[in-house]
């Protein structure tokens, strides 16, 4: 994608938290671009942006390192997040019988044996 293509609302925040997220370990700024902007389509100041938007909203932690060197972290795994997304949409959800049961019918096989599992704990 070009600069000048619209991106969708917090395209680029999952873009750096997935970056994040598949990391060993904390990345400096511009191992997060290099990593999330492969083509270099991504200005070093647009992820510094992202990722202090990122760190506001309590989802990535930021550490000094030598000199003026910054190096970021997520706070949370993805799956941890998404669990965290699903609870509070579910919070906000007038009827969570129903959307339980939208949310069942979309299942793998697979994915309600491993939920039948964990509920099973």
């Amino acid at each position: 994608m070009n600069s000048k293509q619209k991106r969708q609302p917090g395209e680029l925040e999952s873009l750096v938290l997935g970056c994040l997220w598949d990391a060993e370990g904390a990345l400096s700024s511009q191992e997060v671009q290099a990593q999330c902007s492969k083509q270099g389509e991504l200005a070093l100041t647009t992820v510094l942006t992202v990722l202090s938007r990122l760190e506001d909203k309590g989802l990535v932690t930021r550490e000094s390192e030598s000199g003026r060197t910054l190096s970021f972290r997520a706070l949370e795994s993805r799956e941890e997040h998404t669990a965290r997304v699903m609870l509070s949409m579910l919070d906000e959800e007038t009827n969570p019988t129903l959307a339980f049961s939208h949310f069942a019918k979309g299942l793998t096989k697979a994915q309600k044996t491993a939920l039948k599992k964990i509920l099973g704990e």
